[in-house]
């Protein structure tokens, strides 16, 4: 072992820890705990491996609140942590689920150990509560730059007005429960904000407690929006929304998951100018992207317009003022034109990624697109191509591999099933698994 550098026994420990968490099931904390666990049993092999191993261990620190257990786990950590100050410089990430800071000792006590965290950078809390006055404690957190709170009760009492966070560029917010827990946000000021992502309740102004306006960011450093909706709101939020992208005029990328956004809202050409990147409903693509630099363009066809909409797709896919160089389509209904139209209305596509309605298993490649490098072709139902009477799954498959390396000049990465793909080096293809 002594012959092996240390640096490259730390790029085998880090590819445990990805392979690890790569085939981890579930959301955020488990992935965390599927790489602390992959390079746990290392640290007890010897103490040179304990040593190298510790950064990696100590990078992201989960407290799981959700049982006993879990608990009495959590409070080991503290202990460590206190007891070993050097481990304090080592956490980076803080993952926290179902903990009540505001009313417990161990709480308090957890809080008080995180706040003294300097070097973190990435804080990520979901349900239990935290009052705005803990939170904003935070801000002794010099390199602080994202900040995920989902369902988390912010109430607290004597909670300040205004919270400043300068560092964080990466914001998400979904708020706990009903509407009413929004009226003790008081302020965010977030001047060095790029990213921010929040729940749709904050654009209905809903009993006067939701307010995007809660969340004060620079228009100039402002990058990237995302609206979601995780509860289903009565509310309209149309006049919400115009109001929220007027403050955010200069962003280049917007997302928006609003299953009850209106097909005719209105956004003024003088809105979002710059706008490169729209990820969103087919029927709202018109709306946002008419007019504006749209080079990248994720959109989705829902149930209830999707034959109503058939034979808008060359209007979807030339909505903007540029050429699309990124194109993804969900739910798109196939027909055996639709390939043409994309390659005549966007022949700048550097990528391509279609998950179709068809009734037929059409597909081809013999129209030149010679910028293209990546292309995926699903259906509703998995694999592009099945078999039938006429030729097998394979056959099918061959002749559209052979035929876009003949068309599309420049192919690296070609997906007609889900569990495998192709790759192009020279005039050869290989199918990969994955």
């Amino acid at each position: 072992m002594a012959s092996v550098p240390e640096e490259i026994w730390l790029l085998i420990f880090e590819f445990i820890q990805n392979e690890a968490s790569r085939t981890a099931q579930g959301g955020q904390i488990d992935y965390d705990m599927a790489r602390i666990a992959s390079v746990l049993p290392l640290t007890e092999t010897c103490r040179a491996f304990h040593r190298m191993c510790q950064p990696l261990l100590f990078e992201t620190i989960v407290i799981d609140g959700r049982s006993g257990p879990s608990q009495r786990r959590a409070g080991c950590l503290v202990n460590a942590l206190e007891g070993k100050p050097y481990l304090k410089d080592m956490v980076s990430k803080i993952r926290i689920t179902s903990v009540f800071f505001t009313s417990s000792e161990f709480g308090d006590k957890l809080h008080q150990t995180l706040v003294e965290l300097r070097s973190i950078r990435d804080l990520w809390i979901r349900e239990g509560n935290i009052s705005l006055a803990q939170l904003s404690r935070f801000q002794e957190c010099p390199h602080l730059e994202r900040m995920v709170l989902l369902r988390v009760d912010l109430s607290g009492p004597e909670d300040p007005a205004i919270a400043s966070f300068h560092s964080l560029q990466h914001f998400q917010c979904e708020p706990y429960g009903f509407p009413r827990s929004t009226s003790f946000f008081g302020t965010l000021m977030l001047p060095g904000l790029e990213t921010l992502c929040i729940d749709s309740v904050f654009l209905t102004g809903l009993e006067r407690l939701c307010n995007h306006e809660v969340f004060q960011f620079d228009p100039a450093v402002l990058k990237q929006l995302i609206v979601e909706t995780r509860i289903d709101w009565i509310q309209t939020m149309e006049e919400g929304l115009v109001e929220l992208l007027k403050r955010a005029n200069q962003i280049r990328s917007l997302k928006l998951r609003l299953d009850k956004l209106t097909s005719g809202v209105s956004i003024p050409d003088d809105v979002i100018p710059d706008l490169e990147s729209f990820d969103g409903r087919a029927d709202l693509v018109l709306a946002f992207c008419k007019g504006r630099p749209i080079r990248n363009l994720r959109t989705f066809f829902t149930t209830s317009v999707i034959w109503e909409m058939m034979n808008d797709v060359p209007s979807l896919i030339q909505s903007g003022s540029v050429p699309l160089e990124h194109l993804s389509i969900d739910r798109i209904p196939w027909k055996d034109d639709t390939m043409e139209h994309i390659a005549r209305h966007c022949p700048e596509l550097v990528s391509l990624k279609v998950r179709a309605v068809h009734l037929n298993d059409t597909l081809s490649a013999r129209n030149h697109m010679p910028r293209l490098r990546r292309a995926t072709f699903l259906s509703m139902q998995g694999p592009w191509f099945k078999n039938n009477i006429r030729r097998t799954k394979m056959e099918s498959e061959a002749a559209v591999v052979r035929e876009c390396r003949a068309f599309w000049m420049g192919l690296e990465y070609l997906r007609l099933d889900p569990s495998y793909f192709w790759t192009y080096r020279g005039l050869k293809a290989a199918r990969f698994q994955g």
